[in-house]
């Protein structure tokens, strides 16, 4: 514990004047071991000693809200770990082995620390098999998202949070076998970004928010009925063709909804719910290949006939490209986005 203060710039802030930490501020102990270290939100600098893994008994580790910089210290074999808090800092690594031995952990968060070297979520994470929350937003993370995700290995995970890395590659179909509730994916940096296909999302009945938007995600919208929980979903920035279902006016606790920037073809959709934030009609519908501008007015039948084609084939990205308006023989009018 001298350690740490000693790594810490401004430690006087905290008042560790007492030779015994177990009488400091912000630390907790049991039997005369430390258990809790929770000093955010402290502004504090400087950075982390690298023996915190040999404080055993650690089972609460919190400093976010500082200016800590420098590698985050290995926690490999802290076996009573449950909550590990780095947001917000000016940290540069995070080591290979950090995860290795966490068989109690819960929760760990690293957002908002734009300083990492970039790194790729390690095998060893799955050592942690009770893992409720994974938070990594802003944490120069590259990489696919390692399958473990979705399999059986985190039965008790629920909110995994990825946005704004540099990941790429599919959302596996594994994650129908999940129980993840929030899913932040959104606004990835990487050249291919996040793609594929959203049908996962179909029958995962224990979402609650979900947001893609910022990616590569092509094909139609599945009809997501079954979600009765989903409050969010955020897909905007994407490349999603097809018709907007009308399952989703439906969706009971839905309040937001956000489609702009897309492909997506067919009427434009009407929400009768009131109290349904949405994107749709807004904006000159955000580049979308509605036949109209007006939500709920059905489309020429030669439109609609020509959905039906496009239907059977997937709804193709090259014709949810050249086919907007509600005349179908009109090829004049190519969407500005072709052109970029």
């Amino acid at each position: 514990m001298e350690a740490l203060k000693a790594s810490l710039e401004n430690s006087s802030i905290l008042k560790w004047f007492d030779p015994e930490p177990c009488k400091w501020n912000y630390i907790t102990c049991r039997q005369n071991r430390v258990i809790r270290i929770q000093i955010n939100y402290l502004s504090l600098g400087g950075s982390l000693p690298q023996d915190l893994q040999y404080r055993d008994a650690l089972e609460i580790l919190e400093v976010a809200s500082n200016r800590l910089s420098g590698p985050i210290p290995s926690l490999a074999g802290l076996s009573y770990l449950k909550h590990a808090q780095f947001d917000k800092n000016f940290f540069s690594h995070v080591p290979f082995d950090f995860f290795r031995g966490l068989t109690s952990l819960r929760s760990i968060s690293f957002d908002f620390n734009p300083n990492i070297s970039s790194w790729e979520i390690p095998e060893s994470l799955k050592d942690a098999r009770g893992l409720k929350s994974f938070s990594a937003n802003v944490a120069c993370i590259s990489g696919t998202i390692p399958d473990f995700f979705w399999a059986d290995t985190f039965p008790r995970l629920r909110h995994l949070h990825l946005a704004m890395n540099n990941l790429h590659g599919k959302i596996s179909s594994s994650f129908a076998k999940s129980s993840i509730q929030t899913l932040w994916l959104h606004d990835q940096n990487s050249d291919f970004k996040l793609h594929g296909s959203v049908a996962v999302l179909r029958n995962k009945t224990s979402l609650t928010k979900v947001r893609l938007a910022g990616n590569s995600f092509t094909g139609p919208l599945p009809d997501l009925s079954k979600l009765i929980s989903l409050e969010e979903l955020n897909l905007r920035y994407n490349w999603l063709t097809g018709v907007v279902p009308l399952s989703l006016a439906n969706l009971p606790k839905l309040s937001n909804l956000y489609l702009a920037y897309n492909l997506l073809q067919g009427p434009t959709p009407a929400f009768v719910n009131s109290k349904l934030d949405s994107d749709i009609g807004k904006d000159a519908n955000g580049f979308n290949s509605f036949c109209l501008d007006d939500p709920g007015v059905a489309c020429d039948s030669g439109v609609e006939v020509l959905l039906s084609i496009a239907e059977s084939m997937g709804y193709p990205l090259v014709f949810a490209k050249s086919w907007k308006g509600n005349d179908p023989c009109d090829s004049s009018r190519i969407l500005e986005r072709d052109l970029m």
